[in-house]
């Protein structure tokens, strides 16, 4: 069952001081904190205070994931079924991995071969302001009703707010030591003037959150590209969940290593049956073995280039789809 969604940190403990909560004919609205600063969410200077249709709408670009939380279900068989199951910053350098700075919330604790993906923390995150407003509460911690609002935008509100829970709690079992939070800051997931102290403070509040506070996806921990790719086509219809090869070339070639074992391991196979029916023809068993094997190779070759033909046809095929698409929008 799913618990209420809860400011996790104190005024005392906020890491951005910028905004405040604004009392307007019975209805709460964001403010800047110092009256000459400019009326938009802090770091997002192009999203205004004063327009909450477009806040709601890039928070939902900005924290949601539908697919993950779509393929939740699924996803033990992609990931370790441990929302803790995250290794700290060092040890993703330590693992081989580089730190690759994304946007897209779905991409967030991905990784793929020597790349791992993680989405820097906007600063309206860390300000108490924003969240009270977001789930409607007061600063005195009381919810505070919104007559005028549907329950279709409370319900938007929720979604988003479940899921900065989970996206800020994953942040605390990335840095665990003052060696991550340096690693953040080198990699500029971190606002410039955040400090380790106030970090720690800040982030321990989310290290309590239950499974239960969070959104599908952030009850999983890292997640393997590789398999979200696979399991992709089969729980939501897609080729890919995220695509990683952009040439060819590239993509023809991650399958030339196993291709080239099959046909050394056949030949030697099929060398072998050869010797054998030269040195005794009159096996007869063994040479009816030998001959069918001969024409299941045929067949095994003739289906891998067959594959490999229909696979090319199918991403030209899906190319030039979108494409006609793209251009009857136009």
């Amino acid at each position: 069952m799913e618990r209420g969604v809860e400011v996790p940190f104190t005024s005392n403990t906020q890491l951005c001081h910028d905004l405040k909560i604004e009392k307007h004919d019975g209805t709460h609205r964001l403010a800047p904190a110092d009256h000459y600063k400019k009326k938009t969410l802090p770091g997002q200077p192009f999203i205004s205070l004063s327009n909450a249709e477009e806040m709601v709408s890039y928070l939902e670009s900005e924290m949601l994931t539908p697919r993950l939380n779509k393929l939740s279900p699924h996803l033990w068989l992609v990931a370790t079924q441990r929302s803790s199951h995250i290794p700290t910053l060092h040890n993703q350098i330590v693992r081989g991995r580089n730190i690759i700075i994304t946007e897209n919330p779905e991409l967030h604790l991905v990784w793929f071969e020597n790349r791992v993906f993680i989405k820097p923390i906007p600063q309206y995150l860390l300000s108490r302001a924003f969240w009270e407003y977001l789930i409607h509460q007061s600063p005195s911690g009381s919810k505070d009703s919104v007559e005028d609002e549907s329950s279709s935008e409370r319900r938007r509100r929720t979604q988003i707010a479940r899921a900065a829970l989970g996206y800020l709690r994953s942040y605390y079992y990335l840095i665990r030591h003052e060696s991550d939070f340096q690693i953040a800051k080198d990699a500029r997931l971190l606002p410039a003037k955040v400090r380790w102290s106030s970090f720690a403070d800040f982030s321990s509040a989310f290290g309590h959150l239950e499974d239960t506070q969070v959104s599908a996806r952030y009850r999983f921990g890292e997640l393997r590209l590789s398999r979200l790719n696979f399991w992709a086509k089969v729980f939501l219809g897609h080729w890919q969940f995220q695509k990683v090869t952009w040439q060819y070339s590239s993509y023809f070639n991650r399958f030339f290593g196993l291709i080239l074992f099959v046909f050394g391991a056949l030949s030697v196979v099929l060398s072998a049956m050869q010797v054998g029916v030269s040195a005794d023809p009159s096996w007869s068993a063994f040479m009816s073995v030998s001959a069918w094997f001969s024409v299941v190779t045929l067949l095994v070759v003739l289906a891998i280039v067959s594959l490999l033909m229909l696979a090319l046809v199918a991403m030209l095929a899906r190319e030039l789809v979108f494409a006609l698409k793209d251009k009857i929008r136009r």
